[in-house]
């Protein structure tokens, strides 16, 4: 018995004095990835508007560019059921000083955009663009978008419905005429000179 204890004791020892074997194979670890690095000039933003009559919309805008100073703007009006497109828009920053630092860079411009989204008329019903004068090629301080008529027009602006307007140019803001999920590009209204 005593042998017994003997050689168990050797064997301990032994093990003890021994280097550790290599393990068996072992499944290598995953490699760590980064997410991929930040580059181009993108942002986006949204927020709900509650026009006059009880309708609500969504206005959504993005910002697209490889670098800042080439990124192109644009503005979407959703249903706010079911999610429908009534209008988009796009434009160059570059186009819209009046809402965009050309020179400035993914921050500011974030910031821009959600600026660009604010309801400019101020009053938010379409009552509020100026009278299309009979015989007037248009409205003081206002150039019709395409296909929009004095009657349309004036159609539009004797309803009183919604009216949002942003900024579209150097001094020029568009305005979209709203009736239910119809959305109506109107034109840009410019402020009148002295």
């Amino acid at each position: 018995m005593i042998k017994r204890a003997g050689f168990a004791v050797l064997a301990l020892a032994l093990a003890a004095c021994s280097p550790p074997q290599a393990p068996a194979e072992t499944a290598e670890a995953p490699a760590a990835t980064l997410p991929p690095p930040v580059t181009g000039c993108n942002a986006n933003t949204s927020r709900d508007w509650s026009a006059v009559g009880s309708q609500y919309y969504i206005i959504e805008a993005e910002l697209v560019g490889d670098a800042c100073q080439d990124a192109v703007a644009t503005i979407r009006i959703k249903a706010r059921e079911g999610d429908a497109v009534l209008l988009e828009q796009s434009y160059p920053i570059a186009q819209v000083p009046l809402a965009f630092n050309p020179n400035g860079d993914r921050v500011s411009l974030s910031s821009d955009l959600e600026a660009w989204i604010q309801n400019t008329a101020e009053v938010q019903t379409a009552d509020w663009l100026p009278a299309w004068p009979s015989g007037a090629q248009r409205p003081p301080g206002f150039q019709p978008a395409a296909g929009i008529t004095r009657q349309r027009y004036e159609g539009v602006r004797g309803a009183q419905g919604p009216l949002f307007c942003y900024p579209d140019g150097g001094e020029s803001n568009s305005c979209i005429a709203m009736a239910g999920d119809t959305a109506t590009l109107l034109g840009s209204l410019t402020p009148e000179r002295p």
